[in-house]
Parts: C-alpha cells; structure tokens; sequence
C-alpha cells in the first residue's frame, strides 16, 4: 500500500503541475497587451491608411508568415508587432503617397498550439508545437531527458485519454516512425525511475537501459545488454555521470585490463542513471558521440 499511496502522490502531483502550466500560460497570454503581441501565421489584421480606403484592408497571416498588400506586393509580417507592420507599410507606400498614416490592429488571434512537459525532462513547461511534431520533437525541444527518467513508463495525457509511450524505444533504439504525433493541450508525462537503472549504449548486442543490484559494476551492465559486437572496442569504454543537476562528467575505463587482468580500477561500481558506452574504435571523438547523447545529458560534460 505504501508503494501505490507514494506513486499515487506523484501523479496528482504532476497533475497539479501541469494544471498550473496551463494556467500560467493563460495568464502570460492575458497580459500581453495588442502593442506587445507579436504576429504569426494565422492571425488576422486590420489595416487603415487614413483618406485611402482602397489601401483599407483586413487580411490573414498565411503560413509563410506573409501577407499579400496592395502597391506594396508580399510583406514580410511574422515576428512583427502591429505597431512595426505599420511602419514597415507605411514606409513602403512612401513611394506613392506623402506622408501615409497607417495603423495596424489585431482582429481576430491565432490559436496557438502547445504541449506541456512535466517530470524528468531538462526543462520543464509548456512549449508551442509545429504540425507534424511527435513526442520525440516535443522533449528534444525541452532540452531532452534526464539521466533519472523511466523511459518505459512515459506517457501522453490527452484529455480522459492515456497514452503510453516506451521512449525506450524510441530514443534508444531509434524507431522514431513509431512515435505517436502530439497535439495542442497534450501533457507528456515523463517519470522518474524508482529502480536502479543505467543506460548501456553504443556497439553492444541489446542497446537498452537495465536494472541493476546495488554494487553491480561496469562489465555486469555489458554482460546484461549481451556484451560488446564484435567490432565494440572495451579498451576505451565511456562511462557518463551526472555530476550536480545541469553538469555530468565523461571517464573512459579499458575493460580489458579488467577481464585479462583483474584490475578493478577499470571496472568502476556503478550509479543510478548511469550511461555506459561502448565505442567502435580505442580512441573514439567523444564530443561528437556526447552530441548524438545530448538527449540524456542537455547540459555541458566534462572529462574526469
């Protein structure tokens, strides 16, 4: 009962999160004044040129982010206050009128699709989607994972609807075609790991992350994902570590000193959320395969 009182705890508590997410973004958007709002494709305008109603118009941002003007052809609208659409307007009919008064107002706003990320992702909140965007997109833009997320016990709340989601799958071992698309008001879920789990990556037979007993060291966590491929090079294998909450270090152990030699300084006791690597050659570029991991580990690495 204990265990099930505590997750249960945890769900309400991600609940009221996200209920406050929504909340907060709702009044970010009642405060911004028409002055303030920043146009975008989708919203309506309308602009008045004073004595020219030819010039008069009420027109939609298209998804280009521009609009069609008279005299003026496509214009350039997307990232624009109505106050600096004015301008850039009137500044263009200055070729043809004398000194145009334009003015520019909001008439109808666009709706602005957003998702919500709460958990164990870099940075918590709510983002704005494109169409077409997957889970996958939606955490990348959230700085990614943390070393402490349950990737199998991820899911997406949609209204009365849950979604699991095995980001196992879909980060680890790269079958991003199955990840479900995200849609505006989406809360994804993404849980801390009660177990004791490391991640064990790179050139080993079953990529994955592992449950592990306390004490286990480095070769146990190989062994678990069926040890090395053939052309895995355990001489130069990478161990990550989170090391405070936005920094993790890098130390590269020879294994096979360790199994040829029993040196137990190249076979380290493992932590939870740890990330094991096994590289394909002896001296691997190391800032190159931390960025293809940049979706564990978003903040900076250095080297033990």
């Amino acid at each position: 009962m204990k265990g099930g009182d505590g997750m249960s705890r945890w769900w309400r508590t991600q609940a009221w999160l996200a209920a406050a997410l929504v909340l907060a973004l709702g009044l970010v958007a009642a405060a911004q004044t028409p002055e303030e709002y920043v146009l975008g494709p989708g919203d309506v305008v309308d602009i008045v040129v004073f004595g020219e109603p030819t010039l008069t118009v009420t027109v939609t941002v298209r998804p280009d982010g521009r609009i069609s003007y008279p005299m003026l052809g496509e214009v350039q609208v997307a990232g624009l206050r109505p106050a600096d659409l004015a301008a850039r307007i009137a500044e263009g009919l200055q070729r043809y009128i004398r000194r145009p008064q334009v003015t520019v107002s909001l008439r109808e706003a666009r709706v602005r699709p957003y998702v919500y990320l709460v958990g164990q992702v870099a940075r918590p909140g709510a983002y704005e989607i494109q169409r077409g965007w997957t889970v996958v997109q939606a955490i990348a833009f959230a700085g990614g994972v943390t070393p402490r997320a349950d990737l199998r016990k991820s899911q997406i709340v949609r209204q009365k609807e849950t979604i699991p989601v095995d980001l196992e799958r879909l980060l680890l071992r790269g079958e991003t075609q199955e990840a479900p698309a995200v849609v505006s008001g989406d809360v994804v879920v993404i849980p801390e790991s009660a177990l004791r789990r490391v991640y064990v990556l790179g050139l080993v037979m079953r990529p994955g992350v592992y449950e592990i007993s306390e004490g286990a060291r480095l070769h146990e966590a190989i062994s678990m994902a069926g040890g090395p491929e053939r052309r895995g090079a355990l001489e130069a294998v990478g161990l990550i570590r989170q090391d405070t909450p936005q920094r993790a270090r890098l130390q590269t152990y020879d294994l096979t000193r360790f199994l040829r030699g029993a040196d137990v300084s190249q076979n380290p006791v493992l932590q939870t959320g740890d990330v094991v690597f096994v590289p394909e050659t002896k001296t691997p570029d190391w800032e190159m395969l931390l960025r293809g991991l940049s979706f564990i580990f978003p903040f900076p690495l250095i080297r033990w």
